[in-house]
């Protein structure tokens, strides 16, 4: 299994087996179980420890635990990163992120430096019933004074930074944002939500819901 990536993928086949479903089983039906399996065979609590284990081998300083789960019946691709504030620590970002998975990796402030950190991430899945793909945005901030937030969003395949500019979404969406985020598109939704304090949990969930 990658690195910072947690649970054994979940596909129609795995649907097929509990009986639970009516064949032809589709991509709904295959989000549907993995999000009722967020936390089954300790899978969440593995990526908890994961991020848990990179902080305390950072040590002191602001830290955001990143913690993303994938119930959206397709896979998740990393596509880009950027960096506001801070960098990732020790391990990448999860090349792929599998149905029924969860991603993990912690993100750091800027050594020596008065400021916190601020990220965002963009994973690439299909588009259900297309040959088109969109891509997935989950983004935080803990600045060195002030509140914490997250924002997410759902747009088309390329739409960062060339529509979606990184100065737009720091700038009007994180530094307006709260401690909660929603959004939905093509049919799928994204939620994510962050921690107070100076080391916390950075959540997102992606889903295909009915």
């Amino acid at each position: 299994m990658a690195s910072g990536v947690f649970g054994t993928p979940i596909s129609a086949q795995t649907v097929i087996a509990t009986g639970e479903y009516k064949e032809p089983i589709t991509q709904k039906d295959v989000a549907d179980y993995a999000m009722k399996m967020i936390n089954a065979g300790g899978k969440d609590v593995n990526a908890q420890k994961f991020v848990d284990n990179l902080k305390e081998r950072y040590g002191n300083g602001i830290a955001v635990k990143c913690l993303l789960y994938n119930a959206t019946g397709a896979t998740l691709n990393f596509a880009k990163y950027n960096d506001w504030h801070g960098h990732i620590y020790d391990t990448p970002y999860p090349s792929d992120i599998q149905n029924g998975q969860w991603g993990a990796f912690l993100h750091v402030h800027p050594s020596g430096a008065a400021a916190g950190s601020a990220g965002a991430v963009v994973y690439r899945s299909k588009i259900p019933s297309s040959s088109s793909s969109c891509d997935w945005l989950f983004s935080w901030t803990v600045p060195y004074i002030g509140g914490n937030g997250v924002y997410t969003e759902i747009r088309e395949e390329g739409h960062y930074p060339s529509v979606g500019s990184w100065d737009y979404i720091y700038n009007v969406k994180l530094k307006n944002s709260s401690v909660t985020s929603i959004d939905s598109n093509y049919g799928y939704v994204s939620k994510a939500d962050i921690g107070e304090g100076t080391t916390m949990n950075a959540r997102g969930v992606f889903e295909f819901p009915y």
